[in-house]
């Protein structure tokens, strides 16, 4: 076998016996964690090319879903650089301007001395790719062998560096660091095999022990904050070890905060300057604080064991263990307003009584908004624009989209564009690509008709309601208006004409663990 084939590896033992006293939870794939990795060098293009890392323009990129393992988005300028620093050395890698051939006393050395941490995935063992799970083909896969004390790593016969693993297998490398250096790879140079450079191996690492890695190299030491990391590692949102800290309460509070602005903000956020930044009262918008707490209690909740249910943005329930959806910042940003643009349809489209009634009962703030908004959805005497009507909707659609899971096919909606703040063009972005999802926008248009159709919106304070409606409708006012609110509606749904909205529903109830005779009948 070739020396390209079998490449001589370090074993680095490292182990505590005060270690030993942690608990591991392997039910959270956190088992017990290897006592030791291994070192070594090799060529930086083979790398490359079994570790599943490609440099596409961002149009391809969409189209493929691609999720490499645990990795930081690409970032095309910081690949650039290092490509330019791998061939010329500084300061050529940071003066793009400069011709090398012109300025030939500049070309130094562009070494990388740093390790690049990587992960051997086991042949036969599934990572999620595109929201489809990808087993390791035996042609791809990659071993570590030891005899007689030393240990070798053997690659796969077809590992030249020339040929990449295919876009539709699984590769046998996992980069948990350093994955920009190889991003240079296609950067329209080969550096050959004799450009090696120094990797850190781990075998059959866990995920979530990946991400624990990830953390305490890249957020402990303040290099990234932590709701990028929160990006870049979804599984971070619901690891244990991280709940006694501040980290996981920054990652739930900060990523409210920023996708509250986003709605806020957004040219296509049917709540666009609607909600009130510094605790202004103004018919028709919800404050701040109110979409924030919102939020923390629906969409970007933790899940537990004990706890009902989880939130999409957070971590859920899937088959009694807990599952992140990868979605980055624009996409959850979208989703939301989606889920909004879709409740506003509904009223637009609607011809029941209650909505009717709003468009005939125009006061002069409602004549104000008019321009963009029916009364109905915006009005001051909607509940779709109270505390409790956001919190009911944020609630109702977090609980009845992860009943109907499978068939949304939330998973196939992925994304690597992260970046350390959310534009709004990222997020119009996500906006058009969550445009293709027919079975999440039909869903979501459905369950929107359902709720506007067959509920009554218009508050207590409504003009000329008769008494008893205007008893019935004082229910949802004040604290326990929040969870009134919320019920009834997912009793409306129950009911639904639409056997799927009606199915999902009774599910929800389930996952939120109301009594039944709460939540409609089976």
């Amino acid at each position: 076998m070739s020396q390209r084939k079998r490449i001589p590896l370090l074993k680095v033992p490292q182990w505590l016996q005060s270690w030993g006293a942690g608990g591991w939870h392997p039910d959270d794939d956190l088992g017990e964690p290897p006592h030791h990795f291994y070192v070594g060098a090799m060529p930086l293009r083979i790398l490359h090319a079994l570790s599943g890392v490609r440099r596409r323009d961002v149009q391809a990129r969409r189209q493929a879903h691609p999720q490499p393992g645990y990795q930081r988005a690409h970032d095309d300028r910081r690949s650039r650089d290092i490509a330019r620093y791998i061939q010329y050395g500084y300061p050529l890698s940071s003066q793009s301007t400069l011709d090398p051939d012109e300025h030939r006393h500049l070309i130094h050395p562009g070494w990388l001395p740093g390790a690049i941490l990587v992960n051997l995935i086991p042949e036969g063992v599934t990572r999620a790719r595109g929201g489809k799970d990808l087993a390791l083909l035996p042609k791809n896969a990659a071993h570590i062998d030891e005899v007689d004390g030393n240990a070798f790593l053997m690659l796969p016969d077809e590992s030249d560096g020339k040929n990449p693993v295919p876009e539709d297998e699984l590769a046998p490398f996992e980069v948990i660091d350093g994955q920009h250096r190889l991003y240079a790879i296609a950067e329209g140079f080969d550096p050959g095999d004799d450009y090696c450079v120094p990797v850190v191996f781990f075998d059959n690492l866990s995920p979530a022990w990946q991400a624990y890695l990830f953390w305490v190299i890249n957020v402990e030491p303040k290099k990234i904050n932590p709701s990028l990391a929160f990006d870049l590692y979804p599984e971070l949102r619901s690891q244990q070890w991280l709940e006694s800290g501040e980290a996981i309460r920054v990652y739930r509070e900060h990523r409210a905060q920023e996708l509250t602005e986003i709605l806020w903000r957004h040219p296509k956020s049917p709540w666009r300057e609607r909600i009130e930044l510094f605790g202004k009262r103004v018919p028709g918008h919800v404050s701040n604080a109110a979409f924030i707490r919102t939020l923390t209690v629906s969409f970007v909740r933790p899940w537990g064991r004990e706890a009902e249910i989880g939130g999409l943005f957070g971590a859920i329930d899937r088959h009694g263990k807990a599952y992140v959806l990868p979605w980055k910042r624009a996409q959850q940003a979208a989703f939301l307003i989606r889920i909004w643009e879709k409740v506003k349809e509904a009223v637009d489209c609607s011809e029941a009584e209650w909505v009717r009634a709003c468009a005939s009962a125009k006061t002069q703030s409602a004549l104000q908004i008019e321009v963009e908004h029916h009364p109905a959805f915006a009005g001051e005497y909607s509940l779709l624009a109270t505390d409790q009507g956001v919190r009911a909707i944020s609630v109702v659609f977090n609980a009845i989209c992860q009943s109907n899971y499978e068939a949304l096919e939330l998973d196939a909606w992925q994304s690597d564009e992260i970046s350390e703040t959310t534009d709004d063009a990222t997020v119009t972005n996500s906006l058009g690509e969550l445009d293709k999802l027919v079975a999440i926008n039909t869903f979501l248009a459905k369950v929107s008709k359902a709720l506007i159709d067959d509920f009554d919106w218009r508050t207590s304070s409504f003009p000329g309601l008769a008494p008893e409606k205007r008893d019935a409708q004082s229910v949802y006012r004040g604290s326990s208006g929040y969870s009134a609110l919320q019920r009834k509606l997912m009793r409306v749904l129950c009911d639904a004409e639409d056997v799927e909205v009606a199915h999902a529903a009774k599910e929800a109830v389930s996952l939120l663990r109301w009594p039944m005779e709460e939540g409609g009948s089976r």
